[in-house]
């Protein structure tokens, strides 16, 4: 879970960046609004101090959302799992295992 969240988190400064190292792109941020940095770490600050204090005062919505994110967590999990077994059949040497997405041994 906290994987996503950190991936999602670099992916994003990683968009933000790019811009700034295309010299193409300086024209079509003319128009865009400024960023300043020191107000937006602390609106940053204050709604993560917000988000902590959410479960204190309505506890249903922490309940709810734990069981969402477990949820997402098995699902991710089997996708992944797909996944693996997918690129195992198009590019393992040998037939792959379906039932632990392992090859066989072979002697």
């Amino acid at each position: 879970m906290w994987f996503l969240i950190k991936g999602s988190f670099w992916f994003s400064l990683v968009l933000i960046t790019l811009p700034v190292l295309d010299s193409g792109s300086r024209e079509a941020l003319e128009g865009a609004p400024q960023l300043e940095v020191g107000q937006s770490m602390a609106a940053a600050v204050e709604a993560l101090a917000d988000i902590k204090q959410i479960c204190e005062r309505k506890p249903d919505i922490c309940e709810t959302g734990s069981e969402t994110f477990a949820a997402l967590g098995v699902r991710a999990r089997e996708g992944a799992r797909i996944a693996y077994q997918f690129l195992d059949s198009k590019f393992a040497d040998g037939e792959p295992d379906l039932v632990t997405g392992s090859l066989p041994v072979t002697n």
